[in-house]
C-alpha cells in the first residue's frame, strides 16, 4: 500500500548564528501532485527545501520519504532517494550535449569505464520521447538550447535517476510566454506518472493555473495550506505578507514634462536592428517583447554597456553616445541589470556598500566616506523597500535572490538620476515587496524622472506604465498608450499577430 505522503518535513527548526530561519516548520506533498510553496522573500522557503535537497542539515525534525523516516545528510542521499531540485539557475554543462549532461554522473559503468556513446545516445532519446521533445536532439549542445529546453534536459537528468520528488524553484523566471506553457504540460505529465512536485514561485497566476495545493509560509513559520479551489488571490497575499494588501499596483498620478530622452534608428550587434523611441520626464515608459526581442541590448547599447553600432540618442537636447556605463550614470542615467548576480551586485561585499556605491558624494566629505552616514542612508532605503537582512555589513551573498534585487534596486534610488533604466526589476522578488518597489517608481517618476522598464510580466506593464513600445526581433514594431493597453494587445504585437 502507497503511503499517503510521498514526502514529510515534521516541525523543522533551523538557526544561522543564532538568527532562527525555520521555526517548527512541517510540509507533506503526495503523489501525483503540485504543491506550491509561497511566501515572502526570506520565509524560509529556500532553506526548507535546502533542508530536503541535503545541502543543509535541520537543527531539530524528522523527514519521512514514503512513510519511512530518512536522514537526509548530503545531496547524493537526497538523489538516492528519488528527491530532485532543479534551482532557478541551472546546474548543467553548457558545453557539453543533452546525452552528455542528463547522464553525466553515470558517464561509465563501474565495470565498464569506457563510455557507451550510443546506448547514451539512445538512452537519452528515449527519455526525450516519453516526454514528447523529439525535437531536441541528445547531440545538440546545451549552450544552443532555449532556457525552456534546457529546463526539459535538467528534468531529464532528474526522471534518469528514477525521481519521485521534484522540486522547482521559480522554474517560469527567465521563460517566454509559450515556453511557460512548455513547462506546464511537462509538469502535469510528470504528475501523472505520480511525480511529486514543489513548486515554488511569486507568480500567483502561475500557482492558481497549475498547482493543486498551496503552503503559505512566512517569518520562517508555517501559516496555512489550502487546496487551490479553496482560496483566492486576495486572501492568499494576505497570508503571505501578514497584512491586508489593498492593491498590488499603486494609483499613477502621471505628470508627464517634456521629452529627455530620444532614441532613433539604433543598431548594435544582431539583437538590435532598428530601434526607436521617446521618454518624457515623469513617465513610466514600458518595453515589452518576448525573450531575445532585444529589449536587453537596446538597453545596454544606450547606457554604454555594448557598443552602439548606428543610430542617434539625444538627451537633454544633445546628441549622446555613451563608450561605458561610468559615462552614463556621470551624465544621470542608472540602468539596473537583469543578471543581478554578474552585474547588479558586488557579491563579496557589504550591503552597505553596494547600497551607497553610486552615491558615495552623499557620504562622503573632501573624499573620506563617513561610516555612520553611509550606514544611515543604506538602512533608510533598504526599509523603504522591505529589504530583510540582519545588518548593513553583511556581505550580500548572504542574502535571498529577492533581496539581492532589492539592493541592487537601492543603489540607484540613492543616486541622483535623471532617467532610470529598470531591466526586470521585479524578478524572484515576492508580491509585498513588488507592492513598495510599485510604489517607489511611481515616486520617481512623479519626482519628475524618466522611468523605463524592461518586463517579461504583461501584467506589470500594463498597470504600472504610461505607455508601452513593444519589440520583435531587434526591432521597435508598436506602441500602446495608457488608455489602449491591453494584454492581449501587447502579446499580439509581441509576437506578429495581425488578426
Amino acid at each position: 500500500m502507497e503511503a499517503a505522503y510521498r514526502v514529510q518535513l515534521k516541525d523543522i527548526h533551523k538557526s544561522f548564528s543564532g538568527v532562527r530561519a525555520l521555526k517548527g516548520v512541517s510540509f507533506a506533498a503526495k503523489p501525483g501532485e503540485i504543491h506550491a510553496l509561497v511566501g515572502e522573500n526570506g520565509a524560509g522557503k529556500s532553506t526548507l527545501m535546502k533542508i530536503l535537497a541535503g545541502a543543509l542539515t535541520a537543527d531539530k525534525g524528522t523527514i519521512e520519504v514514503d512513510g519511512q523516516p530518512r536522514h537526509i545528510a548530503s545531496p547524493r542521499d537526497s538523489r538516492e532517494l528519488g528527491i530532485s531540485t532543479i534551482y532557478q539557475e541551472f546546474v548543467l554543462a553548457p558545453h557539453l550535449t543533452v546525452a552528455e549532461n542528463i547522464y553525466i554522473d553515470r558517464l561509465t559503468k563501474k565495470n565498464r569505464p569506457i563510455i557507451d556513446w550510443r546506448q547514451l545516445r539512445k538512452d537519452s532519446e528515449k527519455l526525450l520521447s516519453e516526454l514528447g521533445f523529439l525535437q531536441i536532439s541528445p547531440d545538440a549542445r546545451v549552450c544552443d538550447l532555449s532556457v525552456a529546453y534546457q529546463q526539459v534536459v535538467e528534468i531529464c537528468k532528474s526522471l534518469s535517476r528514477d525521481v519521485r520528488v521534484l522540486v522547482l524553484d521559480e522554474p517560469s523566471a527567465v521563460l517566454t510566454f509559450n515556453e511557460i506553457e512548455v513547462l506546464f504540460d511537462l509538469l502535469r505529465q510528470l504528475k501523472a506518472m505520480g511525480i511529486a512536485i514543489i513548486y515554488i514561485s511569486h507568480r500567483l497566476d502561475e500557482i492558481f493555473a497549475l498547482c493543486d495545493r498551496i503552503t503559505v509560509m512566512k517569518d520562517g513559520e508555517f501559516v496555512a495550506e489550502h487546496l487551490v479551489n479553496e482560496i483566492d488571490k486576495r486572501r492568499l497575499v494576505n497570508e503571505m505578507v501578514g497584512r491586508e494588501l489593498s492593491t498590488l499596483f499603486p494609483e499613477r498620478n502621471a505628470k508627464i514634462g517634456e521629452v529627455i530622452l530620444e532614441a532613433k534608428d539604433l543598431r548594435a550587434g544582431k539583437a538590435v536592428q532598428d530601434v526607436s523611441f521617446k521618454v518624457h520626464r515623469g513617465e513610466v515608459l514600458g518595453f515589452s517583447g518576448l525573450v531575445g526581442a532585444g529589449r536587453t541590448e537596446t538597453m545596454r547599447a544606450i547606457f554604454g554597456a555594448d557598443r552602439l553600432e548606428g543610430g542617434s540618442v539625444v538627451y537633454k537636447g544633445k546628441s549622446v553616445a555613451f563608450k561605458s556605463p561610468y559615462s552614463a550614470v556621470r551624465a544621470g542615467i542608472g540602468y539596473l541589470s537583469e543578471d543581478r548576480k554578474k552585474e547588479g551586485v558586488l557579491l563579496t561585499r557589504s550591503i552597505c556598500e553596494n547600497t551607497t556605491i553610486t552615491s558615495f558624494k552623499k557620504v562622503s566629505k573632501l573624499g573620506v566616506i563617513s561610516h555612520k552616514k553611509d550606514k544611515s542612508f543604506a538602512s533608510v532605503i533598504l526599509k523603504r523597500l522591505a529589504a530583510k537582512y540582519s545588518g548593513v555589513d553583511d556581505t550580500v551573498s548572504m542574502l535571498s535572490g529577492g533581496n539581492q534585487q532589492k539592493v541592487s534596486l537601492a543603489k540607484w534610488l540613492m543616486a541622483d538620476c535623471e532617467v532610470i533604466i529598470l531591466d526586470e526589476p521585479t524578478r524572484g522578488v515576492d508580491v509585498g515587496a513588488k507592492t513598495e518597489i510599485y510604489k517607489n517608481i511611481n515616486d520617481l517618476a512623479e519626482s519628475g524622472l524618466a522611468v523605463i522598464i524592461v518586463s517579461s510580466e504583461i501584467e506589470e506593464i500594463v498597470n504600472i506604465c504610461d505607455r508601452v513600445v513593444v519589440m520583435r526581433q531587434g526591432k521597435t514594431v508598436g506602441e500602446v498608450r495608457k488608455e489602449d493597453m491591453s494584454d492581449k494587445g501587447i502579446l499580439n504585437l509581441s509576437m506578429g499577430v495581425t488578426s
